[in-house]
Formats: C-alpha cells, sequence, structure tokens
C-alpha cells in the first residue's frame, strides 16, 4: 500500500499548473508530506524539459521532501508509443496517461469513440482492448512508467468502468508488474476504482497516491484515494 504522505502528481507553471515549482514544494512541506510528484505535460516538441529537470534538481538541495521529476505524456497508439520528447535527461518517471483514445492508428477524440459507439461501428469491448493494450504496450516499452488516472478516458465516451472485465485487468497487471512499472490512484479523475487496481494489488505492482493538483490548494489533499485504499485494505 502506498505511503500516505505524498502526492505524487503536481503540475506546475512548466505545463498547465497555477503555482510554480517551489510553490508546490513549499505546500509539500507545510502539509508534512515526505514525497511530491512533481509531473508536468509534454508532447514530441517539447523543449524545456532540460530546464525543468534542472530546477527539480535544485530544489532537492533545498527541501527534506523526496522530489520525484516527472513527465506526461499521452498515449498514442497499440504500438505503446507516447508523445515524449527526445531529451529526457533527469527525468524520473514517465507518466503515461489516456488523453485520448489509443487505437492502432493513433489517437482518437472522445467525441469520435462516443459516436462509433453509439453507431454501432466499434464496441465496448474493443475499445477497453485497445487503451488496455496500448498501456500493456506503454509500460513494455519504456521505462519508469507510471500509468496515469488509468480509464479516466471511459466516463467521456460513455463506459462503465465497473463492467470491465477482470481477465485483461489481470493481464495488465503482470505486464505492469514485469515491467517494473507503477500506477496511481487519481484524486482528480476519480480513478481508477479498487476493482481495478486489486489485480495490480495482488501482483506487487506499486500503488502511489496523486491529486493531479493545477494548484497547491490541493495539493496533498485526499476523499476519493482515501476510500480506494480503505476498500483494497479490506480485502
Amino acid at each position: 500500500m502506498p505511503e500516505p504522505r505524498q502526492d505524487m502528481h503536481v503540475h506546475s507553471t512548466f505545463s498547465d499548473g497555477a503555482n510554480s515549482l517551489e510553490e508546490n514544494v513549499g505546500e509539500a512541506e507545510s502539509l508534512g508530506l515526505v514525497e511530491l510528484g512533481c509531473v508536468d505535460h509534454v508532447r514530441a516538441d517539447t523543449e524545456w524539459v532540460p530546464a525543468y529537470a534542472a530546477a527539480v534538481a535544485a530544489l532537492r538541495e533545498r527541501t527534506e521532501v523526496r522530489l520525484q521529476c516527472g513527465i506526461e505524456a499521452k498515449l498514442l497508439d497499440t504500438a505503446g508509443a507516447l508523445d515524449l520528447p527526445a531529451r529526457r535527461r533527469g527525468v524520473d518517471a514517465i507518466y503515461a496517461a489516456d488523453h485520448q483514445v489509443p487505437l492502432a492508428d493513433g489517437p482518437h477524440h472522445p467525441r469520435e469513440i462516443r459516436a462509433a459507439l453509439a453507431g454501432g461501428a466499434v464496441s465496448g469491448e474493443e475499445i477497453v482492448s485497445s487503451i488496455v493494450a496500448s498501456t500493456a504496450a506503454a509500460v513494455q516499452s519504456h521505462e519508469n512508467v507510471v500509468i496515469a488516472h488509468f480509464f479516466s478516458v471511459l466516463p467521456k465516451i460513455g463506459i462503465d468502468e465497473a463492467q470491465v472485465a477482470i481477465e485483461p485487468l489481470d493481464e495488465l497487471a503482470r505486464a505492469t508488474a514485469a515491467s517494473g512499472a507503477r500506477i496511481e490512484i487519481s484524486e482528480r479523475w476519480r480513478c481508477p476504482s479498487a476493482r481495478t487496481l486489486r489485480p495490480f494489488l495482488e501482483r506487487g505492482v506499486p500503488i502511489l497516491l496523486s491529486t493531479d493538483s493545477h494548484r497547491r490548494e490541493t495539493i496533498g489533499r485526499y476523499d476519493h484515494c482515501a476510500g480506494v485504499l480503505a476498500v483494497l485494505a479490506d480485502g
């Protein structure tokens, strides 16, 4: 089970966060957190990663909070490609996120997939299978992956996470464990559920607590995550 005094997904002004790295670390210190995941959005053409990694490294010298330098990139396809820049030195973790729906031919907007589902052009099982396959391929193709807000795209396309079969989740958990990857519980996106996470817990996959905060006032504050942990602890 995760360290409760952590927040492993917090954005800064390097991407779309409202507060600086320094302000986020200050908030973590005031809350008594022992670990903070600095995570900012990137794309293939992002150029500021070296400066970002250097800024996180400099902050490590001025705080007792353990800092992780992470970048968040969207899943692109079922081969596990991620929207990543080439220059990533100093980055500790890559957060693989389902910002869109990754299919064999690339990412698709949720509106497009929702319409395809409504029109019968594709089934929910096929879409879930593609998301799971993309995530499994990503953890196997890249080092130090964190599966970010897993299944956050499902409500956007009208699929209930509770209806996802356990078998593909267990296969993904197996691949995640074998790759040494991790998975987060997201306070902001209220996913994944305890049911989804249980195969990962049983396979020994490290589970992280994350708020996906974009402002300092929400750092380290948990409601959904605490509830998921309670269900997992009950067995």
